[in-house]
This record gives C-alpha cells, structure tokens and sequence, in this order.
C-alpha cells in the first residue's frame, strides 16, 4: 500500500468539484473512488460532529451536487453518483485517515514477512514471525509509516510493507 498522496484523472476532477460542495452542506469529504468501467462515482462522507452519516445527509449530499454536475461538460452523462457512511470498518489510506484513527482500534493486513527488527523485543505470545494479519491500537503515523500497539508491543510498520488497514472496532470489546 503506498500511502495516497495525491489524487490524479478523473478523481481528482470530482474530487476538486465535489469536497467544496460537501464542505458547503456540512460535511467532510473522507473519500471519493471512481469505478470507470462502470462510470461509478462513490463519495465517502462524514458528519464532523459524529464521524459517520445517516441516509438523511447522503440525500443532502446527492442533491447539492445536481447543479455542479449537470453545469460539467467533462462528467459522462450516464454516472451514477453513490453517497455514503464510510462505515465502521472505514478504509485507512491517506495519512489524513491514519491522523483521525490515532487511538482507534485498526486491523492490519501485511504483505511478505515482518523483519527481525521490527518482531526484536516482542513478547512470546505474539506470534509475529508467521502472522500476516494484525489487530491493535493505531499509535503513531506520519510519512514514513505508522506504530500499533499489541498486547503492550509497539509494531512500527510502513506503508509499503502494509495491504490494508480498516478500523476495528469490534476490538474494544476484546482488547486486554
């Protein structure tokens, strides 16, 4: 995974138009994908005050965009425009979603091995050498990667050794 820095094509077309018209409604922007084989276009919103959002604001979003998208000549008349919750089990892929998930409980799937550096000093519960799946409390993260904490353990992993991360929060219920 490379965190995502910047968007470019079309994505980056809807996402300049759309983030201030979501901004304009009350709302942030958390994602946006763009399916093109299916001219899809999925907008991720948040209500700041609660950090999901309910059909209500969705509806709101998707109507406040009408105007903007029938004024483009650029967008294919035959889109269909998805708005949503980013849900629970929201997507971590910026570093701007890793910041907003600090002291969450996130899960953690890696590519290859993990190094002998990063296991050095683990406990002998954790089995780290083998597992490629992990879950614990997001604690750190900047450009150069992120830290989670594991049954006391802080696991420093970077972006490129990293397949997905999402929000867990199941966890809070099992975590020691």
């Amino acid at each position: 995974m490379d965190i995502q820095q910047e968007r470019v094509g079309f994505e980056k077309k809807f996402y300049q138009l759309c983030e201030p018209v979501v901004q304009e409604v009350g709302y942030r922007l958390y994602d946006i994908e763009y399916v093109t084989s299916q001219k899809i276009l999925r907008l991720y919103i948040q209500d700041p005050r609660t950090g999901s959002a309910i059909i209500e604001d969705c509806i709101k979003v998707d109507h406040a965009l009408t105007e903007p998208f029938e004024k483009e000549s650029w967008i294919p008349e035959e889109i269909v425009l998805e708005v949503s919750s980013p849900g629970v089990y929201r997507n971590i892929a910026t570093l701007e979603h890793f910041k907003m998930s600090l002291n969450e409980m996130v899960a953690v799937v890696i590519m290859g091995q993990l190094s002998e550096e990063q296991i050095a000093g683990s406990p002998k519960g954790l089995n780290l050498k083998s597992d490629k799946k992990f879950r614990g409390k997001l604690l750190e993260a900047d450009q150069d990667g992120y830290v989670i904490e594991l049954k006391g353990f802080n696991l420093k992993l970077n972006y490129k050794q990293t397949k997905k991360v999402n929000l867990d929060p199941d966890l809070k219920s099992v975590r020691e």
